[in-house]
């Protein structure tokens, strides 16, 4: 199936609460995380709530990668959308999830601009992973 991107929404549980806290800890694990991907960092944005939680986004040339934190309850909410053939946006998946300490990973890839019909554009689920272990580093 030819599409012009994958796109995979993740959830990281019993991530480590000190680690989706630190704004500047998130930004470099972000960047080291598209980079894994052989993607291209354009710009950054991040923001860190008070008294915790972050939220922020890498603005990539294939796309764009996207964090929310909880850190009291240990969890992250992550999208890594990729376009291109030389990108791999579950090498930043696994990234992130080993980077935070998650215990836990559920995953859902998406391909996404795949021709429906002429001029029309669609979606595919294409995987949809629950609770997989992390093993730690």
């Amino acid at each position: 199936m030819k599409a012009l991107g994958t796109h995979i929404v993740c959830e990281l549980s019993g991530c480590d609460a000190k680690a989706l806290t630190d704004v500047d800890g998130v930004r470099k694990a972000l960047i080291t995380a598209a980079r894994e991907s052989r993607a291209t960092v354009m710009e950054t944005a991040f923001h860190r709530f008070e008294p915790q939680g972050v939220s922020g986004v890498v603005v990539l040339a294939e796309s764009h990668i996207s964090i929310h934190t909880w850190p009291e309850t240990g969890y992250a909410a992550m999208d890594f959308y990729t376009c291109g053939d030389h990108t791999d946006p579950w090498l930043a998946c696994e990234y992130a999830a080993k980077a935070f300490g998650a215990k836990t990973m559920i995953t859902t890839e998406m391909k996404r601009g795949v021709l429906a019909s002429k001029d029309q554009y669609t979606h595919c689920l294409t995987t949809s992973e629950e609770g997989r272990e992390l093993k730690s580093a």
